[in-house]
């Protein structure tokens, strides 16, 4: 009854090893291989609170390591008494001679910019612009050293930092490297796009014709420009506006030369139009006769 209420169990686990204290000179290439273990005993000695994975430690013995495979021998330390501990005594690990590596960053860029806008790729700057990437000497040939940007979403300037992930010559991220500096500054300029339409042009006058006259009619030409900016500053132009014309005591027509004066941020085909202004004398009434 009692083994029946408390039976033996096995769990088996995966442990990280401890940092390996290599010879000099020497690394290992890739990720550390994880220690397979298992873990045996009563269900009382294996329920939580009586037994912590965490409490196993596995080393390896490196002293011995030379360039290429080797098996390393391997110690688990289990301080619970109250269970037993199954464990491999050598694991295969490649090592290689250390190595450094000056590599220039790039960015690669991420899912496209919305929709009217556009990245101003003369500004566009990366500090530092080369890193430092040491690990096993076999793996730095034809890497590559890049930032990932995703412009999804960017409406606007920006200068922040991005962790360097380093790919193998097939491109694939690699493992076991250590990057000097970890994260370089990209700053881009993002701008919205700039369009061009069609927008009439208005005029104005100031003063009054002499007495007798007044303004007839009033023509403008060309009576219409391309005007090129952010799209929501020209949907707000009805009319671009243009220098005033000054008709004060003018007693004939007046053509004058004046320029255009659009919004800030928006530029025209041409700088100036024509006003020409019809000034004519004011009609006299004629004195009804006495009967």
């Amino acid at each position: 009854m009692a083994y029946t209420e408390n039976p033996t169990q096995s769990h088996t686990y995966h442990l990280g090893l401890a940092s390996p204290a290599l010879p000099s000179g020497l690394v290992v290439v890739g990720d550390l291989p994880q220690v397979p273990v298992t873990v045996t005993g009563t269900a009382d000695n294996l329920r939580p609170g009586s037994f912590d994975i965490r409490t196993l430690h596995a080393s390896g013995n490196f002293a011995g390591a030379k360039v290429g495979t080797n098996r390393i021998p391997i110690r688990v330390d289990n301080p619970n008494p109250n269970v037993h501990v199954d464990a491999p005594s050598f694991l295969s690990v490649v090592v290689d001679q250390q190595a450094s590596a000056t590599q220039p960053v790039t960015i690669e860029r991420v899912n496209a910019l919305p929709p009217g806008f556009h990245e101003q790729t003369s500004t566009t700057t990366l500090t530092p612009s080369s890193v430092r990437i040491d690990g096993p000497k076999s793996q730095l040939a034809d890497i590559q050293a890049v930032v990932l940007v995703d412009l999804d979403s960017r409406q606007g300037p920006f200068d922040q930092p991005f962790t360097v992930v380093v790919r193998d010559a097939k491109k694939r991220p690699l493992k076991g490297v250590v990057v000097t500096p970890p994260q370089v500054s990209v700053k881009m300029t993002i701008q919205a796009d700039a369009v061009t339409e069609t927008k009439p042009v208005g005029w104005t006058l100031t003063g009054q014709p002499a007495p007798g006259y007044r303004v007839t009619n009033v023509t403008i030409s060309p009576l219409q420009v391309n005007a090129t900016g952010l799209l929501n500053t020209l949907s707000g132009i009805n009319l671009l506006p243009t220098d005033a014309v000054d008709v004060t005591n003018l007693t004939s027509d007046v053509v004058k030369t004046v320029a255009i004066r659009p919004p800030g941020g928006v530029t025209v085909s041409q700088q100036t139009v024509q006003v020409h202004v019809v000034i004519s004398k004011s009609a006299q009434v004629s004195p009804s006769s006495s009967p």
